[in-house]
């Protein structure tokens, strides 16, 4: 069962890495659960476009403090415009660190799926790059 995942887990986060986010080196930091936690670089960001950081996207009441910041506007970018689904990090940081942008730059991304489905987002997630 660990090696089926881990290997689950380096196919998606091969994807991630292609596709220009940054994820721990599971060879030195410790990983755990079914998730990826990734890093939003700063090419990414680039990549999101620039109206989906404006009120008439970040209004969401289910947002901490009823605000989406970057980790939200680019789950929900990739998932409308790139048929990607990611989660939003802040949901797992406290409501105060979040609104101070602790969680900003990091998505969270399941990787207990079919092969098939790791393979098919590792290409979705190739147009993503800008």
């Amino acid at each position: 069962l660990n090696s089926k995942y881990r290997r689950k887990r380096d196919l998606l986060g091969k994807g991630l890495k292609e596709a220009g986010f940054a994820i721990p080196n599971y060879d030195r930091t410790p990983g755990g659960g079914f998730f990826i936690f990734a890093r939003i670089t700063p090419e990414l960001r680039r990549a999101l476009p620039v109206e989906r950081l404006e009120p008439e996207y970040t209004t969401n009441p289910a947002a901490p403090g009823g605000k989406a910041r970057l980790d939200w506007a680019l789950c929900q970018w990739m998932a409308e415009e790139k048929g990607i689904l990611c989660i939003p990090s802040s949901p797992f940081f406290s409501r105060e660190r979040a609104m101070e942008g602790a969680s900003d730059e990091f998505i969270r991304v399941a990787f207990c799926k079919t092969d098939e489905t790791i393979e098919s987002a590792a290409k979705a997630l190739m147009g993503v790059r800008p």
